[in-house]
């Protein structure tokens, strides 16, 4: 995987999390708001320019949204003190495992990029 687009899949499960996170904040204070909007909005751009680098959306997508669930659990624990069940930290072992297996079963890029240039 190119080391640009694994750094701006980072940065956007980063700006997700960020923003999930201060959505939970914003329950009691609403000063969090505008920062739940701006890193949202930020998330799906830099997913965007993720996906215009080639990256294929399955892997994208499946790393990003499982990535971001995991993170925001564990972080629930340590910034709110929610708990978590054995369910739950099975249920993030088992996303940590799917995104394992989608990202092996994506195309090397040499393929990729051909069936791009096919289309």
């Amino acid at each position: 995987m190119n080391l640009k687009r694994l750094l701006l899949l980072v940065a956007a499960i980063l700006a997700e999390v960020a923003a999930t996170l201060m959505l939970r904040a914003s329950v009691s204070d609403p000063v969090w708001i505008p920062g739940v909007v701006v890193l949202y909005a930020t998330a799906f751009f830099i997913l965007g320019l993720t996906q215009r680098l080639g990256m294929p959306l399955g892997a994208v997508y499946a790393t990003w949204s499982a990535s971001g669930v995991a993170l925001v659990a564990v972080l629930g624990v340590v910034f709110f003190g929610e708990l978590l069940s054995i369910g739950a930290i099975i249920g993030i072992a088992l996303i940590i495992i799917g995104v394992i297996l989608v990202e092996s079963g994506t195309p090397e890029e040499s393929e990729t990029v051909g069936a791009e240039v096919t289309e």
